[in-house]
């Protein structure tokens, strides 16, 4: 017959046990969905892949984090760092699951690999998991990114896929990632297509074309009245 202490004993590993699991579980039900990019500036296919990952993943939030500015021709200027967060906040302020992160900005490195800045968000939140949103022709390059098999095991990739043949070319690469990294995990985020590009919006407002259909009003408005990627930028 067991003793009252050994059935105490075994209530109380029972109890850890179900402790465990249940942080598993809360851990398992909080997601957050991470977009990268130089948002120069954020434009309406960006939200538009903002909308579907909430929408298809049930993440709580989506971070979108600028990246540092590539250098542009000269003849097509990019903006400085602080009118891209300034669009940014303008665009993601109707939506309160979206919210902007500097981590990337405030990096010493001229060079931030994705490996690196999703170590720093796992420490910031231990609690949650990690989807990282990519284009679909990103896709076909993840495998070369710097510590795939690390990277693997940080997040969960979303890739925005447009239509049924992008879907099999993304499956395609998923199921050789996986035979690779038997650890990735993979989820596709299915878009309409959306032919807006931020190298197009630059072109048309240094030319003062209307970019009405291509990004939020607000930002549309900031572009004009600073004179963002126009020569006059500068005398604002």
């Amino acid at each position: 017959m067991n003793s009252p202490e050994k059935n105490q004993e075994k209530r109380t590993m029972t109890d850890a046990d179900r402790s465990r699991n249940k942080s598993l579980e809360e851990k398992s039900h909080r997601k957050i969905a991470i977009f990268g990019g130089t948002f120069d500036p954020i434009h309406n296919g960006h939200l538009a892949v903002v909308k579907a990952a909430y929408r298809e993943l049930h993440v709580d939030e989506v971070i979108l984090m600028p990246t540092k500015l590539r250098y542009y021709k000269k003849e097509n200027p990019g903006s400085r760092l602080y009118d891209r967060v300034a669009m940014l906040a303008l665009a993601v302020d109707p939506y309160p699951y979206m919210r902007i992160s500097d981590m990337e900005l405030r990096s010493r490195s001229d060079r931030n690999y994705t490996y690196c800045t999703l170590t720093r968000l796992a420490k910031a939140h231990p609690d949650a998991e990690l989807i990282f949103i990519l284009g679909g022709d990103s896709l076909a390059y993840l495998g070369n990114w710097r510590e795939a098999e690390k990277l693997f095991l940080l997040a969960t990739f979303a890739a925005a896929v447009r239509d049924d043949v992008d879907t099999d070319r993304a499956k395609e690469l998923i199921r050789g990632y996986q035979e690779r990294f038997p650890k990735a995990r993979f989820r596709l985020l299915h878009m309409k297509p959306q032919n807006i590009s931020s190298t197009e919006i630059r072109e048309r407002a240094s030319k003062r074309e209307s970019i009405a259909d291509m990004v939020p009003e607000t930002v549309e408005r900031y572009i004009v009245r600073n004179c963002l990627y126009t020569e006059e930028r500068g005398k604002v």
